[in-house]
């Protein structure tokens, strides 16, 4: 009986192992609650982190899937917001021919001021070649040097810039692959 009533205590007293970051919260919580303000931030660090990747893979969701005839790279997702540097996700795209589209999202990052301005003055973005585009519902800048690079910028809200980069295929078909990345769960997943 009394092995029991321990092994009770012992089951009742450890929070459930489910949730890596519900538990790292609990635990940060529990050790700020003791004044262990240091121990707090490291497990807050350690969720927070957690926190991160799951955004991370959330967003690599949204991608497109390469078109037919062409392949894809896993998504590469880094997350520097713990040096206030934001998030990076993207995903490399190669047609038959090797010529290649790369997309990718930047979230909360400090160089998304510089490109609001370019965004905001139609004189600025002109000068720096770029024109306004539509990309479904949403205003974008396009960029086509005619050599075979083509780049494509939406910025939502001030927090998130969505990129287009290809290399040897036409403004068409970066258009096409852009405009075929699931931009409303984007936004829907970065509270917008």
């Amino acid at each position: 009986m009394a092995a029991t009533a321990a092994a009770l205590l012992l089951a009742t007293s450890v929070p459930g192992h489910a949730d890596e970051i519900s538990d790292g919260l609990t635990l940060s919580a529990d050790l700020y609650a003791k004044g262990d303000f240091a121990g707090a931030l490291k497990e807050l660090g350690f969720a927070t982190a957690a926190i991160q990747a799951r955004m991370n893979e959330s967003y690599g969701s949204t991608f497109p899937e390469p078109p037919a005839g062409w392949t894809a790279d896993e998504v590469d997702a880094q997350s520097m917001a713990m040096m206030g540097m934001g998030q990076s996700v993207s995903r490399d795209y190669t047609n038959a021919e090797g010529n290649s589209v790369k997309l990718s999202m930047t979230a909360d990052s400090p160089m998304l001021q510089s490109m609001g301005m370019v965004f905001a003055n139609p004189m600025m973005a002109a000068q720096a070649g770029f024109q306004r585009i539509r990309i479904g519902r949403e205003e974008a800048m396009l960029k086509d040097d005619k050599s075979g690079q083509v780049q494509i910028l939406l910025t939502l809200g001030g927090r998130l810039l969505l990129q287009a980069e290809g290399n040897g295929v036409s403004a068409d078909e970066v258009k096409a692959l852009f405009g075929s990345w699931k931009i409303d769960e984007v936004k829907k997943l970065a509270g917008m």
